[in-house]
């Protein structure tokens, strides 16, 4: 089912980014072809602008001349942009414009369009004499589909493989560690140490069930990250809580305090967490052993406190009278 969302959520955006695009081609909105005026001004006097060479220097935008070319104003006057010229001969050449906080949205949109986050790639027309120039810009055509797909479905698809390799051989690493402990009884000892928490929080179940021993199992593995291994005592839990169910179909307290209990992510030992973040080049991914076993501590108490408050409010009661 989740496979469909996905798919249909990638048609979606695929579908309004390109609708997007079609509207910008129509409307013309990056005024492809275009040239607008700007003033140069070379870093260090030059007399003449000679053919194949490379000039730091300054242009001043109009805000008029912008307003005329894109029919958006500018919030100043005139704004100030970093450049470098690249001559191809004395009358033309490149323009590379710095991004900085003064360049216009639109500019920085066709930075993005042109994959390039340091500076805008134009074209200039030179007029040495008045120090001014006509820039061009290659036409910008389907950005947003460009984002959805570029950006977006292939960069974070690169990303997922990039991270699932990372995590081989840490995941390796502590599933290791993890069944050594199981292997040496660590697990078995743990679910002692909480079988008198368990008969309190499970009083409808017999101390010497079935259902008792597996839901201790699971919560110890739980605990200590075994995940993979925590899921077949879980489904073996509620199996064996229906066997002592007296309205099949209905959950009991036993089974919706079992489930809180696993929703709230009872774990002392993140190690996929650990794992995710070794993988994603953290200097320091055991950092959050603290933050965790609290906000675990705290989730589990408030959802046990919900779950035993909420089994003991009448309308529940009064249901499963009538259920029964």
């Amino acid at each position: 089912m989740m496979n469909y969302i996905w798919l249909s959520l990638i048609v979606i955006g695929i579908l309004v980014a390109v609708g997007t695009d079609i509207g910008e081609i129509s409307s013309n909105k990056y005024q492809n072809g275009k040239e607008m005026k700007v003033t140069i001004r070379l870093e260090n006097d030059v007399s003449k602008i000679e053919p194949n060479k490379k000039y730091e220097c300054t242009i001043l935008l109009d805000a008029h001349d912008y307003q005329s070319v894109y029919g958006i104003s500018l919030t100043s006057e005139r704004i100030t942009q970093k450049a470098e010229l690249l001559t191809s001969s004395s009358e033309q050449g490149a323009l590379h414009i710095f991004i900085d906080e003064e360049t216009p949205a639109l500019w920085k949109d066709i930075s993005k369009a042109q994959r390039n986050s340091e500076y805008l790639l134009s074209k200039v027309r030179i007029d040495g004499k008045n120090q001014t120039a006509a820039v061009s810009f290659d036409p910008v055509k389907f950005v947003r589909v460009s984002q959805v797909t570029n950006d977006g479905i292939i960069k974070y698809a690169k990303t997922s493989v990039e991270l699932a390799l990372g995590l081989i051989g840490i995941m390796a690493l502590w599933l290791g560690i993890m069944k050594i402990a199981d292997q040496s009884g660590l697990v078995t000892k743990l679910a002692s140490l909480l079988k008198p928490v368990t008969t309190q929080l499970f009083p409808d179940v017999p101390a010497d069930h079935p259902a008792m021993g597996a839901m201790i199992m699971n919560i110890s593995s739980n605990m200590l990250g075994l995940a993979n291994a925590a899921t077949p005592f879980g489904l073996k839990a509620m199996e064996e809580l229906n066997k002592l169910n007296k309205k099949v179909g209905t959950a009991t307290d036993a089974m919706c305090t079992f489930l809180v209990i696993n929703t709230s992510s009872v774990q002392l030992i993140p190690a996929t967490v650990i794992a995710i973040r070794a993988a994603s080049g953290s200097s320091n991914p055991t950092e959050i052993l603290g933050p965790v076993i609290l906000a675990t501590t705290v989730n589990t108490a408030v959802g046990i406190i919900v779950v035993k408050i909420l089994s003991r409010l009448r309308i529940f009661k009064k249901q499963l009278e009538v259920e029964g």
